[in-house]
């Protein structure tokens, strides 16, 4: 990287912490079944953002684990949801 994308990486990363209220750049990985509460209040706590990654998580469950989060936490959170595509449409005669 030259000197310059180094300093325009870092105004963006220093933007970032800026607009979200962070101490550093740090993002939790927000990974499906891997996002403990105690996990992302410590991250939070740390200065970076928590993240949930809640593929496999009902509505009630997501609710929980923010309210679990925000009585360790006053920091911020991502929240990973993954939204597949639609099946292909199938056409046997082309196929």
């Amino acid at each position: 990287m030259s000197p310059a994308s180094t300093r325009a990486a870092r105004a963006r990363a220093m933007e970032f912490c800026a607009r979200f209220g962070l101490r550093l750049p740090i993002l939790q990985a927000p990974m499906a079944s891997a996002s403990p509460v105690a996990l992302g209040v410590a991250v939070a706590n740390g200065g970076g953002m928590a993240g949930l990654g809640a593929l496999q998580m009902s509505p009630a469950e997501i609710a929980a684990w923010a309210e679990g989060f925000r009585a360790g936490s006053n920091g911020a959170f991502q929240v990973n949801l993954w939204a597949p595509d639609p099946p292909p449409i199938r056409d046997a005669a082309r196929e």
